[in-house]
């Protein structure tokens, strides 16, 4: 699934939009639309670097891990 493989890719590294789309092989707006929506269901995270906007893949905090069940 495209979804997962933008995840494992992040779940590695910090990457931007175009770095992302080079190595899945994906078209620039496709990688932002699955982006968007990995951002909304907050498993990723973005930074800017360098005057470049880069993603990666969201820390797990131990206080959302023991709460996230109720």
């Amino acid at each position: 699934m495209k979804l997962m493989q933008i995840l494992e890719i992040l779940k590695n590294e910090e990457a931007t939009v175009e770095e992302i789309a080079n190595r899945t092989g994906m078209n620039i707006p496709q990688v932002k639309r699955l982006l968007l929506r990995l951002l909304s269901q907050g498993k990723i995270e973005s930074l800017e670097k360098n005057g470049k906007l880069v993603w990666k893949a969201k820390e797990k905090d131990e206080a959302e891990e023991k709460f996230k069940y109720i």
